[in-house]
C-alpha cells in the first residue's frame, strides 16, 4: 500500500488496534533517496493536520502513527541514514514523533468512545433484526412482515456520514465547496497572522513541533519512549500500538482541543447552491425590537481584507464568509482505482492552469528549453483540489529540467507554511512529443511516493496531442521504477505499461472556475 494512501473517509470507525495495524501497511524501499522519504514523512504530517481540521481524527491518528513508524522503524534501514547531510532533518522528524505521541494520547479516548458507540449501534441493529425475525416466525400466516422501528440517529450516524458525491459529476458543487472551505481556512490563517503568529509557527504547532533541547549526548529526549511504542512489549505484540500517557512531562505544548462533531447534525443538508425562491411578505410585519439601552457605542469595522494574487478566468474572490465548515456535510467518493484495486481520490484541476503555465514557459519554449512547475493543493472532503502552481528555481536543457537545491528548499518551505500537498508536476517538451521519458518516470515516482494520486502533466506545444495527464501504474510501473538501478540519464525499462492516462475516466477531473495562485520562485 502507498505511504499516503487515504482510506475512504466514510469507512466504519476502527479500534485503536485496527488503526495502528492499518498504519503499518505501507511499502518502503531503501533504493529511493532518503531525501524523498523525508519529504514524504512531512506530507503525512500535512495530511494529518488537514484531517484534524476536518474533524476526521481517525485518519489523523493513522497518519501520525504511520509517520512515527516511518521515522523510527524504516529510516534506520536506509543506507544514507547516518549521512551527516540529513542529521538535522532526521532530528526534526524525531521531535515531530515525540510531540505527536502527546496528541495521540489526547485523541485516543475519543476514538475509543467513537468505536464503542459504533459497536453499540451495531449490536442494537443485530438485536432488532433478531426480534423482527422472531416475530416473522411467530406470525407466518400473516402476509405483512413486522415493521421496523424508526432508526435513531445513532443507528444511521455512520451510514449517512455526510452526503456522498462524485466530484467529477458534481464539479460545480465541488468547486463551490472548495472555494468556501479555502476562504474559511484563509480567514483563520489571517486571524492568526493578526494575532502575531507566523505561518511557519502555526504549521509547526499543527505538526507537533516545539523547539526543545536535546540530551547531553545529542539524542532527542523522548525518542526512545516513542520507539518503545513502535517496537511494542513482548506481551502485547507488534500490532498493538497504543501510546501510553506520560505521568509528568517536563515541558509540553497544550494543543487546542478539536471540537467534536455535533451529534445532532443533520447529515442530509440541502445543496450549497443558493435558493432561487423568494420569501413571501404575507401577514403583518414583525414587531420592532426594543431599543438596546446598554449599547452605548458602535462596534468597530473589521480590518480591510487584502486579496492575494490569483488566476482563475473569473472575477476576483469575494471577502471570506463566516468560518462555517461546509466541508463536513459532504464526502467525495473515490473516482478511480489503481491496477491493484486501491482507491484513488479525485483530483480537481483548474482548466486554465495549463494555459497559464504555457504563458510562463513561453520564453524557454522559444529557445527549446524545458520548463517545470509544481502542482500543489489541499484536501477537502476526500478530494484533492489543485489551487497553486509553483515555479521553483530550476536549470533547463532541451531535454531536461531540474529544480536547484535551493529551489527545492524554498518550494517545500512554502508548502509547509501553508499546509499544501504536492499533487504532482507539469513540464514542457518543446521539441519532443507528449510522453513520459525514463527520466520523467523517475521524477514522477518521487511524487507518487508522497501522494498516490500525484500526476504528471506533459505539454508538447508542437505536437498533437499537445498535452497529457499521466500517473504511473501501480503495479507494474511504480514498483518497477522505484527498484530501477540503471544510472544513465535516459535508459529503457524492461517492463511495459509503466504509466497510464489519469484524466477521466481516471481520477483527474477538470473543475471550471476553480481558482489558483501562481507563485514564481525563480531567481531570474
Amino acid at each position: 500500500m502507498a505511504l499516503s494512501r487515504h482510506h475512504h473517509a466514510a469507512m466504519r470507525p476502527l479500534s485503536v488496534k485496527e488503526i495502528s495495524a492499518q498504519a503499518s501497511q505501507f511499502d518502503f524501499t531503501p533504493h529511493v533517496a532518503l531525501q524523498k522519504w523525508i519529504r514524504a514523512a512531512k506530507m503525512l504530517l500535512t495530511e494529518a493536520a488537514i484531517c484534524e481540521q476536518e474533524g476526521n481524527l481517525q485518519m489523523a491518528y493513522l497518519y501520525l502513527v504511520r509517520h512515527a513508524e516511518l521515522v523510527l522503524d524504516k529510516f534506520p534501514l536506509h543506507p544514507d541514514y547516518r549521512d551527516p547531510l540529513y542529521k538535522h532533518e532526521l532530528q526534526e522528524a524525531k521531535r515531530h514523533v515525540r510531540h505527536n505521541f502527546e496528541r495521540l494520547d489526547t485523541w485516543r479516548p475519543r476514538l475509543i468512545e467513537q468505536y464503542e458507540r459504533f459497536e453499540n449501534s451495531m449490536e442494537r441493529r443485530r438485536a432488532e433484526s433478531r426480534r423482527v425475525e422472531q416475530e416473522r416466525e411467530a406470525s407466518r400466516s400473516s402476509t405483512q412482515s413486522s415493521s421496523r422501528r424508526p432508526s435513531t440517529f445513532e443507528d444511521d450516524f455512520y451510514d449517512d456520514h455526510g452526503q456522498s458525491l462524485d466530484a467529477g459529476d458534481d464539479s460545480a458543487l465541488a468547486v463551490d465547496l472548495a472555494h468556501r472551505e479555502i476562504r474559511r481556512r484563509d480567514a483563520t490563517r489571517q486571524s492568526t497572522r493578526q494575532a502575531g503568529i507566523s505561518p511557519a509557527t502555526v504549521a509547526s504547532r499543527r505538526r507537533g513541533t516545539v523547539e526543545l533541547g536535546t540530551d547531553r549526548d545529542g539524542r532527542d529526549s523522548g525518542v526512545r519512549e516513542a520507539g518503545r511504542h513502535l517496537q511494542g512489549d513482548s506481551r502485547q505484540g507488534r500490532d498493538n500500538l497504543i501510546p501510553a500517557r506520560r505521568s509528568a512531562p517536563s515541558r509540553t505544548y497544550d494543543y487546542p482541543a478539536v471540537p467534536a462533531r455535533e451529534e445532532t447534525m443533520d447529515w442530509r443538508m440541502p445543496s450549497l447552491q443558493p435558493s432561487s425562491g423568494r420569501r413571501t411578505l404575507d401577514g403583518p410585519p414583525p414587531a420592532r425590537p426594543a431599543k438596546d439601552q446598554h449599547n452605548a457605542f458602535t462596534p468597530a469595522l473589521p480590518p480591510k481584507q487584502f486579496e492575494s494574487y490569483s488566476r482563475s478566468g473569473t472575477a476576483t474572490p469575494s471577502p471570506p464568509p463566516p468560518p462555517t465548515n461546509d466541508a463536513l456535510r459532504y464526502t467525495f467518493k473515490p473516482s478511480a482505482y489503481t491496477e491493484a484495486g486501491d482507491p484513488l481520490r479525485t483530483v480537481m484541476l483548474p482548466p486554465e492552469l495549463r494555459r497559464e503555465f504555457m504563458n510562463l514557459a513561453d520564453p524557454n519554449t522559444r529557445r527549446n528549453l524545458e520548463t517545470c512547475g509544481i502542482l500543489c493543493g489541499t484536501l477537502i472532503s476526500n478530494a484533492l483540489f489543485i489551487n497553486h502552481l509553483i515555479i521553483p528555481d530550476q536549470k533547463s536543457t532541451s531535454d531536461t529540467c531540474d529544480t536547484t537545491e535551493e529551489g527545492d528548499t524554498a518550494l517545500f518551505d512554502y508548502c509547509d507554511s501553508r499546509d499544501l500537498l504536492v499533487c504532482g508536476w507539469i513540464h514542457t517538451h518543446p521539441t519532443q512529443s507528449c510522453f513520459l521519458s525514463s527520466r520523467d518516470l523517475h521524477t514522477s515516482s518521487g511524487y507518487q511516493i508522497m501522494l498516490p494520486e500525484a500526476i504528471s502533466i506533459v505539454c508538447a506545444p508542437r505536437h498533437n496531442p499537445d498535452f497529457g495527464i499521466f500517473r504511473l501504474t501501480a503495479p507494474p510501473g511504480l514498483p518497477a521504477v522505484l527498484n530501477c538501478h540503471q544510472q544513465g540519464l535516459f535508459h529503457p525499462h524492461a517492463e511495459t505499461d509503466l504509466y497510464t492516462d489519469a484524466l477521466r475516466p481516471g481520477h483527474v477531473a477538470e473543475g471550471p472556475g476553480l481558482r489558483f495562485e501562481v507563485i514564481d520562485l525563480r531567481k531570474n
